[in-house]
């Protein structure tokens, strides 16, 4: 249950520090961390980011998978000087969510996956990215919505281990340096 409504200043508090907390993410994840962990409505949020961003608390950085949000040196001053406004109740929710949904948000942007309906199917497409450049895409047929859904959730946490089975079914990751030098000299 969300606590009692106390004021819009909160509200852009719990913003800035729920930024500050997870990093830089969508306005989608922000959302989703901000009502998911009950520190606010929907409403609310859209009321609060709409001013932060207004005044210059916080702005927005392209990214590989869109825009995420960034806080800006005004914005990391407010939270610092004016964090301790935030009701202690709230205050305990970010700091019980904030790791996780961190490392949730990074793995989603380092590891995206989006699916969509086709006559055939539901295409899955899954995707690695390292430093912003794409290291890894998997292409897949899903014959229902929810086994699409559930390839794209599980995607980020599945990921590493089965980007490692193809690398070393291929035969890549098993192969040293020199092994591999001596095969490309025979073959040129």
């Amino acid at each position: 249950m969300f606590d009692t409504h106390a004021t819009e200043e909160e509200d852009k508090l719990v913003v800035l520090r729920s930024l500050e907390y997870v990093g830089g993410c969508t306005q989608e994840q922000l959302l989703r961390f901000v009502v998911e962990t009950q520190l606010m409505n929907q409403f609310q949020f859209y009321l609060a980011l709409g001013a932060l961003r207004e005044a210059g608390f916080v702005r927005e950085s392209h990214h590989l998978e869109g825009t995420l949000l960034i806080l800006t040196p005004q914005g990391r001053q407010s939270v610092e000087l004016f964090g301790s406004r935030i009701r202690a109740s709230l205050q305990q929710k970010l700091e019980e969510n904030g790791a996780s949904w961190r490392r949730r948000f990074r793995d989603e942007l380092q590891m995206p996956a989006d699916w969509v309906e086709t006559d055939n199917g539901f295409i899955v497409t899954l995707r690695a990215l390292e430093s912003g450049a794409e290291i890894f895409c998997l292409t897949l047929t899903a014959a229902t919505k929810a086994q699409a859904r559930r390839f794209c959730e599980r995607w980020p946490g599945r990921a590493p281990y089965l980007y490692q089975t193809i690398m070393e079914q291929l035969g890549e990751a098993d192969r040293s340096g020199a092994q591999e030098k001596a095969e490309e000299e025979k073959e040129g």
